[in-house]
């Protein structure tokens, strides 16, 4: 699962929203995020597993709050994050990252695959 690798970024994000202090928040991971999520991580989750560290996924968390909350700095986001919160957040961030991403399409099986015919 936390391997998987991430051929293209749907067209389409998905919202995810949120709690936290009594306040609603709105995860979007569009192409400005994960540009984001990049720059802070140097990881291209495009192209690379992303390892779930709490670092990245405070870091994911933040990315996916600036479209909607680009007021929250990362100071903030790494705030929440708590022996009581951690868990939640980190699956918040991580279901809704990957909840915007395709998923990859299985290799197709050779045997099932049509072939030229024969040249006569």
């Amino acid at each position: 699962m936390f391997e998987r690798k991430i051929p293209v970024l749907d067209s389409v994000a998905r919202e995810t929203e949120f709690i936290v202090d009594g306040h609603t928040y709105r995860l979007r991971y569009g192409f400005q995020a994960i540009a984001g999520f990049e720059e802070g991580t140097g990881i291209n989750p495009a192209i690379q597993p992303v390892p779930p560290t709490i670092f990245n996924l405070m870091c994911l968390l933040y990315a996916g709050l600036s479209e909607h909350h680009p007021e929250v700095k990362i100071d903030q986001v790494k705030a929440w994050f708590n022996e009581a919160t951690s868990q939640h957040l980190c699956k918040i961030a991580w279901e809704s990252f990957f909840g915007t991403l395709p998923e990859p399409k299985p290799e197709a099986d050779q045997e099932t695959q049509p072939t030229d015919p024969p040249s006569a």
